[in-house]
C-alpha cells in the first residue's frame, strides 16, 4: 500500500448505503469538494437533510451496474457483505473502492486524517482498529503548537510567491 492524498474537488464519487457509516465517509469527501450520490433504498435523517440542502444527490434505489459507470471513487458502506462484494467485483479498472467492512475488497482504504492549517496527518492501522487511528491522529496532531502551524502557513504562502515569480 502507498499512502496517497488525492484531490476529489469535482470528481463523481458514489457513496452506496444511507447509514452512520456511509454518512461519515460521505462527510469527508464532501469537506473536500467532492460531487457525491447516494445510492441507498433509505439513508438516515442526516444525508436525507444534505440531499435536502442540494449538497448530495441521493438515488432512493438500489444499486445497479449502471450507477458505478464513470465514478471516479466508490465507497461501499452497505450493512450487506454480499452486495459490498459485488459492487467490488463490477467496478471498471480503473476506480477507486473503499469497502468499508472489509478493506481487502477494496483498492483503497482511508485513513483516518486530521488538519490543522496546512499540516494534514494520516493515520491507518490497515483496518485493525479504526478507533485506533483516531486516538493516534489526535494525540499527534496535539504535537504541533498554534506556533507551528502558522509558521507552516507562511511557509506555504511563500512557496506560492516564489513558483509565481519562477515561472516567468
Amino acid at each position: 500500500m502507498i499512502p496517497l492524498h488525492i484531490d476529489v474537488k469535482g470528481k463523481k464519487v458514489i457513496v452506496v448505503g444511507g447509514g452512520k457509516i456511509a454518512y461519515r465517509r460521505l462527510c469527508l469527501f464532501l469537506a473536500e469538494g467532492a460531487n457525491i450520490t447516494v445510492i441507498s433504498p433509505n439513508v438516515i435523517s442526516e444525508i436525507e437533510e444534505l440531499f435536502h440542502l442540494g449538497k448530495i444527490t441521493w438515488l432512493e434505489k438500489k444499486i445497479e451496474l449502471e450507477d458505478l459507470k464513470n465514478a471516479f471513487f466508490i465507497i461501499a458502506a452497505t450493512n450487506d457483505a454480499s452486495i459490498n462484494e459485488w459492487i467490488a467485483a463490477n467496478i471498471e479498472e480503473n476506480q477507486l473502492i473503499n469497502i468499508v467492512s472489509n478493506a481487502k475488497l477494496g483498492n483503497v482504504t482511508v485513513p483516518k486524517t486530521v488538519k490543522k492549517g496546512k499540516l494534514i496527518l494520516s493515520v491507518s492501522t490497515s483496518g485493525a482498529s479504526p478507533k485506533l487511528s483516531k486516538e493516534i491522529s489526535e494525540k499527534l496532531i496535539e504535537q504541533f503548537e498554534d506556533d507551528f502551524i502558522e509558521e507552516l502557513d507562511k511557509l506555504y504562502v511563500e512557496r506560492e510567491l516564489n513558483k509565481k515569480g519562477n515561472s516567468r
